[in-house]
């Protein structure tokens, strides 16, 4: 029975050490994407940007919802991640709506309309030339729905507007994926350019 006993806790040892992921700082994480390795967000710095944001210019309305995700498997490893959802509406008439997106559970981040935890210094592409010395920018990837065809990759950097929390969002590229044979993709729903979000 004593040896029974003994078997049991080695191999109950044995199976917790072997789950134990790898602790490593989203600052840190230089896209290896290691197999159960955790990229964790010590520091918080995702935190700011989680959130009901919106632009409104009286043409154009855009609404974003990020949320963070805490210790999200991703295929093969564990991250704390931005995964959002976009809302855009032109002289009142919805062009796009994902934000109901982000209730779905999905085994990849990328599957999300908006997702990344991407950090990136002043002198990373896109260049900043208005940060300060040591400021992070946050980098997300963007993808419309319905067709999945059309990809972009955003840039939001936190900023006080009047004492309100906004960020600057700039969406700096698209793609466009069509398979051979298939019909062209629908236009990038949303559109390219630099706004001011207001923290709602």
């Amino acid at each position: 029975m004593k040896k029974i006993f003994i078997i049991a806790l080695l191999n109950f040892l044995f199976i917790n050490c072997k789950s134990q992921s790898q602790i490593i700082n989203i600052l840190d994480d230089d896209g290896t994407s290691k197999a159960d390795t955790y990229y964790k967000d010590i520091n918080n710095l995702l935190n700011p940007y989680t959130g009901t944001w919106v632009y409104d210019n009286g043409n154009r309305y855009i609404k974003l919802v990020l949320i963070k995700k805490i210790k999200f498997y991703n295929s093969k490893y564990y991250e704390d991640v931005i995964i959002g959802g976009v809302e855009y509406k032109e002289n009142n008439i919805t062009k796009t709506n994902t934000i109901s997106f982000i209730n779905n559970t999905y085994g990849n981040s990328i599957k999300y309309p908006l997702s990344g935890n991407i950090l990136l210094k002043n002198d990373f592409p896109p260049i900043c030339l208005d940060c300060f010395p040591n400021e992070l920018r946050l980098g997300l990837n963007y993808h419309d729905l319905n067709p999945d065809t059309s990809f972009g990759t955003i840039i939001l950097r936190k900023i006080t507007i009047n004492g309100q929390d906004a960020i600057k969002l700039k969406l700096t590229a698209k793609t466009v994926y069509q398979k051979a044979g298939s019909p062209p993709p629908l236009d990038f729903k949303l559109p390219v350019g630099e706004y001011i979000f207001i923290k709602q």
